[in-house]
């Protein structure tokens, strides 16, 4: 069973730290296998939630303005309609997640040159997962996006998904021991993302995208389309 870093009696304290991430405990005993990248049922990109490939959980509460960010890229041109995350609510559930999409123009891998290419608060809606760590239940969490501001992404290029929850009370976004491509990000609040590896070894979170083709359906299509469920 995982151990907590702080005794109860200073998690209140820890939690508003700000020149270091709250980490919630050491790294426990990892999985054996990647994440799984399949491609199905409107997914367009995958690093889902695994029990065993769970390291860890960062601060991203907007009353601390704190943000977690991590990189993806696309095998075609899409629309984004939904995102999962998976978070750790200590009181407060979000009912928006404040999400941006930046663009790696300059090609360094730094999301601190990117350029921003879409930005919304997002409703959102939390799932138990079934599962509970560090004394608290892990909720996956749908992000849906309205389909008159679906953002458009385009293949081969190298994106950044910048992640935040609406909320007082302090929420934690969880992420893998497992990086599929470059090191996610953390941002204190200071404006300056810093790599998870200065303070872990090299982590992806855990997210999924879901989209549809842009050849496919035009978003105002799309949008009439649903309504109809």
């Amino acid at each position: 069973m995982k151990k907590l870093l702080f005794a109860f009696l200073f998690i209140s304290t820890a939690f508003i730290m700000a020149d270091q991430p709250v980490a919630l405990s050491p790294s426990h005993t990892h999985g054996t296998g990647p994440i799984e990248t399949g491609m199905t049922d409107g997914v367009v990109f995958s690093q889902p939630y695994s029990w065993e490939l769970l390291d860890n959980g960062v601060s991203i509460y907007s009353a601390g303005n704190r943000w977690f960010c991590d990189d993806f890229e696309l095998d075609d041109n899409y629309y984004i309609t939904d995102i999962y995350i998976w978070v750790l609510w200590t009181g407060e559930h979000a009912t928006e997640m404040n999400l941006v999409i930046s663009e790696d123009d300059t090609n360094d891998s730094d999301p601190n040159t990117n350029t921003d290419v879409w930005s919304e608060s997002v409703p959102c809606t939390s799932t138990f997962t079934g599962d509970s760590s560090w004394g608290y239940d892990i909720y996956e969490v749908h992000c849906v996006i309205d389909a008159d501001i679906y953002p458009e992404l385009n293949s081969n290029v190298h994106y950044y998904l910048e992640i935040q929850a609406e909320t007082t009370d302090n929420t934690f976004i969880l992420f893998s021991w497992y990086c599929v491509e470059d090191c996610a990000w953390w941002n204190d609040g200071s404006s300056v993302w810093v790599s998870m590896d200065t303070w872990w070894q090299e982590v992806d979170a855990f997210f999924v995208l879901h989209g549809e083709p842009v050849n496919a359906l035009e978003p105002e299509t799309w949008g009439s389309i649903k309504t109809l469920f």
